[in-house]
């Protein structure tokens, strides 16, 4: 225990109990039931390091925190158990600096003031990790907060850099009021501020829903993924290619006949829901499989449907050119009713691995197609989803409805969905999400559902959906990352003045011990 105690002593095995919890809470951020572990971590991860001494705090939060986040990294991320530990170390190396930072400058017992200091510093590290960082947003605080509609549409004002400061800032605040509890009602003014600040949140996002009406002319929409039997050569195939293996002539011939059948079954599903009234219909990411040379063939065929059908048809095509280092165009192209490409867009995020290393360049902006009779349309891939910068560019600006094909694994379905989700809400356009192994979805700007479809427990994997297409007006769309920068701001120049008021008391500390005559 450090010589800053509270003023009663606790019992010793509280702030590690404290400890165990807190990474046993970091360890469901990633699931449906995140929304409470969302809230408890912080708090219980700054109540052990704020009873120890600084780097005994340090060493615990590393150390526990790398454990946990390793061990759930295992579930979610394919790949070596070096390489899930290697990403749990750097995230927990970050999360024990800002811990440390707040227990150096901050510390037990400061004024309702230094509760400010953990969020921005939080809240930048989140921010600014995001920039450099090749996955984007992932693991951000506030993805956890998804199962909450309320709080969510605070993101449509401050990104998610707010939702993140609002629940470090909780953990802060329940911290302080209990190094404080002797105070007894000298503490409810803070406390009550806090309280003021998380009501009015509420408030405005239970307004901004009730509110809510259409946010545009309803489209029925469409989207289709082929699974099981029919693509289970494809799937095959591309396991093998990510696994390594070096296809011969013979190799890629099997490859070709076998996704050239789930090729055949996307275009017949695709005639069946055009018959059913479908006006725009969507293929998950990289579910069309085809060898370069083959690409021509299925989009002609794909633009000959479309024309025949009056449909939009937006076509994710997965080309592989087996003779080129970079073998793979991972692809959305949209083909309007007049059967003619809108625009074509190749993915701009693969995701780090096989699909880095194996991918073209990426199209430099998200496309957008005006005044298409459904809306303006745009599209992107997956991965993409997870960088908010990608929509905020000039050309996505008046966007209106997001193509956003999709390719998961069971132990993200949920959670990468739900991600995505947060991008129409900030910038305030309808999304329809098709993912194969994943989770598709049809949302309008405020996020909420017109349709929804579980890859696991269906077996017809086409998502139906009467989805509104319009714009909703979002104060995030102008200001950007203003939050995340201004956290970053406050909590640099916090610890600026940390170190110089420090270096000026040895100063004065200094020229006392001069200034005092020789005895």
């Amino acid at each position: 225990m450090s010589g800053e105690e509270g003023p009663r002593r606790l019992p010793v095995f509280l702030p590690w109990l404290a400890l165990a919890g807190g990474a046993g809470m970091s360890m469901l951020l990633n699931s449906r039931g995140s929304l409470l572990p969302g809230w408890l971590m912080g708090a219980l991860l700054l109540f052990f390091v704020r009873q120890q001494r600084p780097w005994v705090g340090f060493a615990g939060i590393l150390g526990v925190n790398t454990l946990a986040t390793g061990l759930t990294n295992l579930e979610v991320f394919p790949g070596s158990a070096a390489g899930s530990f290697g990403m749990a170390f750097g995230g927990a190396l970050f999360l024990a600096l800002v811990f440390l930072a707040d227990r150096l400058i901050v510390g037990p017992r400061a004024s309702f003031a230094g509760t400010l200091f953990l969020p921005a510093a939080m809240t930048w590290v989140e921010f600014f990790g995001s920039l450099g960082n090749p996955f984007g947003t992932w693991g951000s605080l506030a993805y956890t907060q998804a199962g909450a509609p309320v709080l969510v549409q605070l993101v449509s004002v401050t990104g998610l850099w707010g939702l993140t400061f609002l629940l470090v800032w909780f953990a802060s605040v329940a911290n302080w009021a209990f190094e404080h509890r002797d105070e007894g009602r000298r503490v409810l003014p803070g406390v009550a501020a806090f309280a003021g600040v998380l009501v009015a949140i509420l408030a405005f996002g239970a307004l901004r829903l009730a509110g809510a009406g259409s946010v545009g002319e309803r489209v029925q929409v469409a989207g289709i993924t082929v699974a099981g039997e029919v693509a289970a050569g494809r799937e095959a195939g591309l396991s093998r290619l990510i696994q390594g293996e070096v296809f011969g002539d013979e190799d890629w011939r099997a490859f070709a006949e076998a996704s050239g059948a789930a090729n055949e079954e996307l275009l017949r599903l695709s005639a069946r829901e055009a018959g059913r009234g479908a006006k725009l219909i969507l293929w998950s990411e990289g579910n069309a499989v085809v060898l370069a040379e083959q690409l021509p063939d299925l989009l002609a065929r794909g633009s000959a449907l479309a024309r025949e059908r009056g449909v939009w048809l937006a076509m994710a095509v997965a080309s592989l050119e087996p003779s080129a280092e970079r073998m793979l165009r991972n692809e959305l192209i949209l083909v309007g009713p007049e059967g003619s490409v809108a625009w074509r867009y190749v993915k701009a995020r693969p995701v780090p691995g096989w699909e880095a290393d194996h991918s073209i360049p990426g199209s430099p902006e998200v496309p957008v197609l005006r005044d298409s009779g459904v809306g303006n349309v745009g599209g992107a891939i997956c991965f993409d989803g997870d960088f908010p910068a990608q929509f905020a560019g000039p050309t996505a600006r008046g966007l209106e409805l997001l193509l956003l094909p999709a390719s998961d694994w069971r132990s993200i379905s949920s959670l990468h969905m739900r991600q995505a989700v947060f991008r129409a809400v900030e910038q305030g356009f309808s999304m329809l999400r098709q993912a194969n192994q994943g989770t598709s979805v049809a949302v309008d700007g405020y996020g909420r559902v017109y349709g929804e479809l579980d890859h696991f427990t269906t077996e017809e994997r086409v998502l139906r959906a009467e989805l509104p297409v319009g714009r909703v007006p979002t104060l995030y769309a102008r200001i950007g990352d203003a939050v995340g920068a201004l956290s970053g701001l406050v909590a640099l120049g916090w610890v600026g003045w940390a170190i110089v008021g420090g270096l000026a008391r040895r100063w004065r500390a200094r020229e006392r011990l001069h200034a005092q005559p020789d005895a």
